[in-house]
């Protein structure tokens, strides 16, 4: 698959990086089809068209974790929610990231071998639904 280097720079993890992130992932991790959908920015006046794609979300409490988690994954950047609503009922804060289109699908190639069947299966479905071929990444 190319990537456009302007766009996306991927360093590939080591074998290890790669096991611990597997095993994040298919604790805290999903995988969603976004279908696609026509959106109107109302600032500048334009409509555009959001293909349909795959998204990679994780979230957790643990800022640590998850800055691991995106420096192995090309220094992605974390955003977290912290409202005074969740400080007063005494939550932490929650981390998220989020990574979508070819990347998702390069980091899911990476990680299939090391997902369990249920996940393995939802990767497949949502490859059918954007035409990649899963028989290429499952072997």
């Amino acid at each position: 698959m190319k990537l456009k280097r302007a766009q996306y720079h991927h360093n590939p993890p080591t074998e290890t990086e790669l096991a611990w992130l597997c095993g994040i992932w298919e604790g805290e991790g999903t995988w969603q089809f976004k279908k696609a959908r026509s959106r109107l920015c109302k600032k500048m006046n334009k409509s555009y068209v959001d293909k349909e794609h795959m998204r990679m979300s994780i979230q957790m409490t643990d800022e640590d974790i998850m800055l691991r988690v995106a420096k192995i994954m090309d220094g992605r950047k974390i955003t977290y929610t912290d409202t005074p609503k969740h400080r007063e009922l005494g939550q932490k804060p929650i981390w998220t990231l989020n990574i979508s289109g070819k990347p998702a699908i390069l980091w899911t190639e990476l990680m299939l071998p090391y997902l369990g069947e249920r996940r393995k299966q939802k990767i497949k479905t949502i490859f059918e639904q954007i035409d990649t071929s899963y028989e290429t990444v499952s072997a």
